[in-house]
């Protein structure tokens, strides 16, 4: 799949992420959409601001958000997609 719009990508990609908090799905989905724009670079230098970067920090260390949450939000995202290309993973 080629990205043309991050934004929307990472959108469409975690806009039904369930991380307890809707401003966790919004950080999530900002720091996916900076990070896959600036694909070669660190937070830091992906980031837009300083409060920019402190969000995505606080993302990070938040012990009330899982990795298998936004797994799931992408995984379950790309789903149908695949169901309509007819690729199946086996």
């Amino acid at each position: 799949m080629l990205i043309k719009d991050t934004e929307e990508w990472a959108n469409n990609l975690f806009e039904h992420a369930e991380l307890g908090d809707e401003r966790r799905t919004k950080r999530l989905i900002k720091i996916s959409h900076q990070m896959a724009s600036n694909s070669s670079c660190s937070i830091v230098k992906a980031s837009s601001s300083q409060a920019s970067i402190e969000g995505a920090y606080r993302f990070l260390r938040n012990d009330k958000i899982e990795a298998n949450d936004i797994a799931s939000a992408g995984f379950s995202s790309l789903l149908p997609e695949l169901q309509r290309s007819k690729k199946y993973l086996r």
